[in-house]
């Protein structure tokens, strides 16, 4: 048969030879003035739409962990060895390096946040734009932008890994396109970065792109990029950050607890964290009252503001089904040659990150959204890829199109009115201004009576105060959590509050019965029944005032035969 015939009859099969398929089948946006012009625009919108975000916290969050760690690495102490935490160690270096630099401020922390809004709506621009129409790229981009960063605007070592994670799958696309040795050895560079900011993110990209390598080395083993000379720079590319993080830990006598450190989760973090799959901490009866009573024009209207928290924990079935699909049918038009590496490789990277927090225990929605960038592609290529087409598809692409525009647009702007926008409290803190949905009076209390640099137990869990307030833990640890946390290192962390004499305690009286049956559900009444950390603050500590925050009530207690601020100093018993 001769190739016009062989063609011929290929395509009346839906299908055409993989030859045909060879390098040139993706478009290639770098190319082209327009594209990049469209993505730096993007790039600008997105900056400007999470702008209000940047000096507006709702407080209680894991923000102050990385912040406090920071502070901690600026003061000169080095992680592991001289303060415990269970991360891999860039996002605290990162972020300590951005405050020496620009400033120690709140919004210089947050500011960085920004720029991965940015980048995120780049990446997936010009990823998407490979089959997808520009219209369509564009769309695709605002959907994450609308709920990404806005659902959880915080620093945070999450989305510090999926800012190295954006790159290294753009790399890696970049890699399959290109065949070149120096997009390899990018990709395993920031792949190894996305490790060492988030293990648990960065072992979900990895186990991507090796299962999308070996799916590759199965259809595809005449693929450019797969030579072997590409996977040796992908390879050293992995290997070199981690020998700069030996040297360097080795050097300061760290090495081994930090690895000690790093294994401690798998012995402690999931027992309380493990979640069910796109779990929301919202409280049963938020949703009760949104979506279970009034009229039904109202609740209706609820539950489409809300859809999205349903049809992102969606987004890697989608992403399965299309990666089933290319293995089947691997000679077809839509999987062979470059545009099958292509579809393959943003498929299996996606579906890692959420295998990985389903390791983990963490598949919420909160972690979706870390992991979720290369899975918003697949829905773009749902609303237009080349050649994804069928008579299914083209009816209702202007439908689906739209109702992920409204809805997606209508939970951003929940996130944005809620948000900064309904902000009623307007705090001077020692770190610049913060905004508050309303109201907190720890932080002005404690910027009012408690002196700069002044080492304070807040207990069990708000270290964003030690960072505002320019104050520390006098334990090793920035938060203690009951049912994660050991008895050894609860009594590690008394030790130390009595060792140095601690002056002041702020104590978040229902936490543990408000907050944690919902934000860490697994947690065991058993580990909430033992606190010694609470009944060590009760005997060694008396009370000066009760201060709200959101909530919940705090106390302020002051080390007994202390004077409260604002007492004489006879102080009582």
């Amino acid at each position: 048969m001769s190739r016009p015939e062989a063609y011929q009859e290929a395509a009346e099969h839906g299908e055409l030879p993989g030859a045909s398929l060879k390098q040139g089948d993706l478009e290639c946006p770098e190319r082209s003035a327009l594209d990049v012009g469209i993505a730096l625009a993007l790039c600008a919108v997105s900056i400007l739409f999470l702008w209000p975000f940047a000096n507006y916290t709702g407080l209680y969050s894991d923000e102050g962990i990385i912040l406090q760690g920071a502070e901690r690495i600026l003061r000169g102490e080095v992680p592991y060895r001289d303060f415990f935490t269970f991360y891999t160690p860039l996002s605290y270096y990162w972020t300590a390096l951005r405050l020496r630099v620009f400033g120690n401020s709140f919004f210089v922390a947050r500011a960085i946040l920004l720029v991965y809004g940015g980048a995120f709506s780049m990446v997936i621009y010009l990823v998407a734009r490979r089959v997808c129409s520009r219209n369509v790229s564009i769309l695709t981009a605002y959907l994450f932008l609308a709920t990404g960063l806005p659902q959880c605007f915080t620093v945070l070592h999450n989305w510090d890994g999926a800012f190295w994670a954006a790159l290294a799958f753009y790399a890696a696309v970049r890699w399959l396109q290109s065949g070149n040795s120096f997009t390899a050895l990018a990709t395993g560079t920031l792949a190894s970065l996305t490790v060492l900011t988030n293990q648990s993110i960065g072992a979900g990209f990895l186990l991507g792109l090796g299962v999308a390598g070996l799916i590759l080395i199965w259809c595809q083993p005449d693929l450019p990029a797969l030579r072997r000379a590409h996977f040796a720079g992908l390879l050293a590319g992995l290997i070199w950050p981690w020998v700069v993080v030996a040297v360097y830990f080795t050097s300061q006598s760290a090495l081994t607890a930090m690895l000690a450190d790093l294994l401690w989760p798998l012995h402690h973090y999931s027992s309380i964290n493990r979640i069910p799959y796109g779990y929301s901490s919202m409280a049963y009866y938020a949703w009760e009252t949104l979506c279970g009573s009034g009229p039904w024009v109202r609740r209706l209207l609820y539950v489409f503001v809300t859809s999205p928290l349903f049809l992102i924990p969606a987004f890697p079935f989608v992403a399965l089904v299309l990666l089933g699909y290319c293995v089947v049918r691997k000679r077809s038009r839509f999987a062979a040659g470059e545009r099958g590496a292509y579809f393959v490789t943003v498929c299996a990277c996606g579906l890692g990150g959420v295998l990985s927090a389903v390791a983990a225990g963490r598949p919420d929605i909160n972690h979706l959204f870390y992991v979720s960038l290369p899975l918003y592609v697949t829905v773009g290529w749902i609303l237009g890829a080349k050649p994804l087409d069928s008579a299914l598809l083209a009816k209702t692409r202007p439908l689906l199109g739209a109702f992920l525009l409204v809805s997606f647009t209508a939970m951003g702007m929940v996130y944005l009115v809620s948000g900064p926008l309904g902000a009623r409290q307007r705090l001077e803190t020692r770190r610049g201004t913060v905004h508050l949905h309303c109201c907190d009076a720890v932080l002005p209390y404690l910027t009012a009576h408690v002196p700069r640099g002044e080492k304070i137990l807040v207990y069990p869990y708000q270290p964003l105060y030690y960072f505002l307030t320019d104050t520390s833990s006098p334990t090793p640890f920035d938060y203690l959590q009951l049912g994660m946390h050991t008895d050894e290192q609860m009594k590690e962390a008394i030790a130390a509050v009595e060792s140095g004499q601690t002056r002041y305690v702020v104590y978040a009286l229902a936490f543990n019965s408000l907050i944690v049956p919902y934000v860490w559900p697994s947690t065991s009444e058993r580990a909430l029944a033992k606190d010694p950390v609470r009944d060590y603050i009760l005997t060694r500590y008396r009370p000066c005032t009760v201060l709200r925050s959101l909530a919940l009530s705090n106390v302020f207690l002051v080390r007994k035969g202390s004077a409260c601020p604002g007492e004489a100093a006879s102080g009582g018993g």
